[in-house]
């Protein structure tokens, strides 16, 4: 949210325009002149009697209706998001006018907050709302998930911008699908205190204003509908095209699915993991909009959840146990109809890599430290039993691939990804010169801190891979690969055959995946790179040997597997995320931010569970090729 300067007089008219411009598939905009109220909800407009029918407020034309006040249905509206508010509430919002009110969308801001509620509505008596977090420019993104106009489905994103100040009040709204923009639109209005003679004045010169809204939306609607765009029905063909193939996936798949109406699909037993299906509708108009997101932009909304008593690892993991073999083969040719392409602003140049790191590691260290050890590493451990701490486990992984580099005292260290500090810390226990670098600025800041407080000597620094320099006998990365991109592979792989001295060592750990996986999926657009780690590609062991081969002398030596260890890792960040989520809110964090993360790892250890996803540390020389472990180039046993 944004509220710049001095705070507008409340209660406020405010005048202004209401803009509307549709890009795709026809051109269609409009302006016209309209007058809100803006209102303090401690303290709504007491107009005299003779003024009451031109601006009256009522708790059931917002959130729910059946509160005491306006305000407390907000409450009630915040609370279940996770969030306890009782400060000041401002609402920009069409009044009734003649006992009648029409609202396409009501804003609230939470002042003494950082939310914002916009509540939108459509012209079939039903609303929803959306809990926003703007960044400090007014700027917030949400999923769409509700059904406003006969001309839109329930897929797509919007963008929206608040302004507030003394002179302005500015709400902007537009509806993108991947690199399209459907529409924009915008109210732009200054307030002026709600005086007699402003309120009458208002009535005056634009009368009957929600019922002027109301019939102006539907007028619109018929010249598109003259212009023959098509409708979109709320179940749309799409949508039961979705519906059919997601109840032939339930059925191959021993998991329990249960329908509003007590239907029940899957191959599973009583027992099974159970999914619950809360919205069908609007789930399956996500999947058939697109599959690889809409799975997991359903979980955030809610549309499904995993029944009381089941675990969502483990309901997921037979999803991903049998991802190859659920859908038929003529049917994945028709994928890239449905499919996104991965948009070029994700790609990792050295301003959009730093951009993309931002995005996820900069979130807050306090968010990380809520879930992983006390030593903050975010990548999978190894365990040696099942019994093992987590922190014991992380060291376990840590020492493991310092004594594959061969690090050693007076070792030249380079570590590319430093995380928050801990492998480069023990580094410099083991008396190496250590350099690390890395693009998150907090994790830089946590980092040199801990340095700090040990009283070690390590080199750390804000810096791409591609500008260092330099020669080190040993050089060391901990799931930094993934965030390279294959665009930049060879790059990536020349620098760390340039940087290493000879006879030196690379040691990397890697997530890795099936060869044929990575080239099917390489370039569609995913949950995972949308809302978790943008510009993230996962490689295969294959497409490493090959980019080495043909860009570096270097080889792969060794490849060291333990793929259920991560599954074990990400069960227990996920369980320290739940427990500790009360801390992780008191951050900023809504309830759309928690479910998207118990998704995404939930989601991943699944992948790991199954053996859809891999990792290993490898280690790579420029010396004899041959692979010591015994496993073919994907990390199957020779």
């Amino acid at each position: 949210m944004t509220i710049v300067g001095e705070f507008p007089t409340l209660p406020a008219v405010v005048t202004g325009f209401v803009r509307h411009a549709r890009s795709i598939p026809i051109r269609h905009a409009f302006r016209h002149r309209v007058y809100q109220w803006l209102v303090d909800l401690d303290d709504l407009p007491r107009l005299p009697w003779y003024l009451r029918p031109l601006g009256g407020f009522d708790v059931r034309d917002h959130l729910g209706g059946d509160g005491p006040t306006i305000k407390a249905g907000v409450r009630r509206y915040l609370a279940s998001q996770g969030i306890e508010y009782d400060g000041r509430i401002v609402m920009l919002s069409n009044a009734r006018v003649l006992g009648h009110v029409f609202d396409p969308i009501t804003v609230f801001w939470c002042i003494d907050s950082p939310y914002v509620v916009a509540e939108v509505h459509n012209t079939y008596g039903e609303r929803h709302a959306y809990l926003l977090t703007p960044d400090a420019d007014g700027n917030a993104e949400t999923a769409k998930k509700f059904y406003v106009s006969p001309f839109n489905d329930v897929s797509g994103d919007y963008r929206l911008r608040f302004e507030l100040d003394r002179s302005r009040v500015r709400v902007q709204v537009s509806l993108s699908r991947g690199h399209h923009t459907v529409f924009g639109a915008s109210f732009d209005g200054v307030p002026r205190p709600a005086t007699r003679r402003a309120v009458l004045g208002a009535a005056v010169r634009m009368p009957l204003m929600p019922q002027r809204v109301s019939a102006l939306i539907r007028l619109h609607g018929l010249y598109l509908w003259a212009q023959r765009l098509p409708v979109v029905k709320r179940k749309s063909l799409r949508g039961r095209v979705a519906r059919s193939i997601v109840d032939r996936v339930l059925d191959r798949v021993p998991v329990c699915a249960v329908y509003p109406d007590g239907t029940v699909r899957g191959g599973g037993r009583p027992d099974a993991p159970t999914l619950r299906i809360v919205r069908p509708d609007a789930m399956f108009e996500r999947l058939a909009h697109n599959p690889k997101i809409g799975l997991g932009e359903a979980y955030t909304v809610g549309d499904w959840t995993a029944a009381e008593g089941t675990d969502l690892g483990e309901l997921l993991t037979p999803f991903a146990a049998q991802l190859a073999q659920l859908m038929p083969h003529w049917m994945l040719r028709f994928r890239r109809l449905v499919e996104e392409r991965v948009p070029d602003r994700l790609r990792n140049t050295p301003n959009g890599a730093r951009s993309n790191i931002s995005a996820h590691y900069d979130l807050s260290n306090a968010l990380f430290a809520a879930f992983l050890d006390p030593g903050m590493s975010y990548s999978s451990a190894i365990f040696e039993s099942a019994e093992q701490s987590l922190e014991d486990a992380q060291t376990r992984k840590v020492e493991r691939i310092l004594d594959l580099a061969g690090v050693r005292r007076g070792s030249r260290v380079l570590e590319i990804g430093i995380g928050w500090g801990t492998l480069a810390i023990a580094a410099a226990r083991r008396g190496a010169h250590v350099t690390g670098i890395t693009l998150s600025s907090e994790q830089l800041t946590l980092a040199r801190k801990r340095v700090a407080e040990t009283g070690l000597s390590v080199d750390l620094r804000l810096q791409d891979y591609r500008a260092v320099t330099g020669s080190y006998d040993a050089i060391v990365s901990v799931e930094m690969i993934e965030a390279v991109g294959e665009e930049f592979w060879p790059e990536y792989f020349g620098t760390l055959d340039r940087l290493l001295a000879p006879g030196g060592s690379v040691a990397l750990q890697a997530i890795l995946m099936d060869h044929d996986r990575m080239l099917a999926t390489r370039h569609s657009y995913s949950w995972i790179q949308k809302y978790i780690f943008p510009g993230g590609l996962i490689p295969s062991r294959t497409a490493i040997d090959e980019t080495l081969a043909r860009h570096t002398a270097l080889v792969v030596q060794a490849d060291h597997r333990f793929g259920p260890d991560y599954a074990e890792t990400l069960r227990r960040w996920r369980r320290q995320f739940s427990a500790n989520w009360p801390a992780v809110r008191a951050q900023g964090f809504d309830e759309s931010f928690r479910r998207t993360w118990e998704f995404y790892l939930a989601y991943s250890e699944a992948g790991f569970a199954s053996g859809y996803l891999d990792v290993g540390q490898l280690l790579l020389r420029r010396s004899d090729p041959r692979p010591e472990s015994g496993r073919t180039p994907d990390g199957r046993s020779g």
